[in-house]
């Protein structure tokens, strides 16, 4: 006659792999959720560093009337601008890859935007400011910034003006 008060080795053992198992697939499903949220927070992050830097720029693009580009240099890094309008008469550009920052100075006073303090992000040295002087010309402003999780690893805005616009 069989003992029917507990459980046999073999019982416990099929026991402990059915919730084993039931524990990894779900230690995964965490995992998988937690990396999408963190590649979420960087997105929002590198997001609002652009719409940012843009928004200053270009908006003393537009309200200043910008009539010239100058001292463009050589790699593309750093330029000046000069604009009609005297509250915003003349600003530099400076991009510099190996510091991770963007000085924007104007009228004397330098803001630094330094691109947010995330693991592996970095101001590609592909980042250049180019002037196009053809028929009153324009500019154009290419910021890239890279992280392995980004598609394709790159994250890239571009500040377009023409110069010495007509209205």
């Amino acid at each position: 006659m069989l003992n029917k008060r507990g459980l046999t080795s073999v019982e416990l053992l099929v026991c402990f792999v059915i919730v084993s198992t039931i524990v990894v697939s779900m230690y995964n499903l965490i995992l998988s959720y937690r990396n999408k949220e963190q590649i979420e927070e960087i997105n929002n992050e590198v997001i609002s560093f652009s719409n940012t830097l843009q928004r200053d720029i270009q908006e003393d693009f537009i309200k200043g009337h910008l009539v010239n580009v100058a001292n463009v240099s050589s790699n593309g890094y750093r330029a000046t601008f000069t604009f009609a309008n005297p509250s915003t008469y003349q600003t530099t550009l400076n991009i510099k890859p190996d510091d991770g920052i963007i000085s924007y100075t104007k009228n004397g006073n330098t803001t630094d935007y330094k691109i947010p303090s995330i693991a592996d992000l970095m101001l590609s040295p592909d980042s250049k400011i180019e002037y196009f002087p053809a028929t009153n010309g324009y500019v154009k402003i290419t910021i890239i910034l890279t992280h392995p999780n980004f598609e394709d690893e790159t994250y890239s805005f571009m500040i377009n003006c023409p110069v010495n616009y007509v209205y």
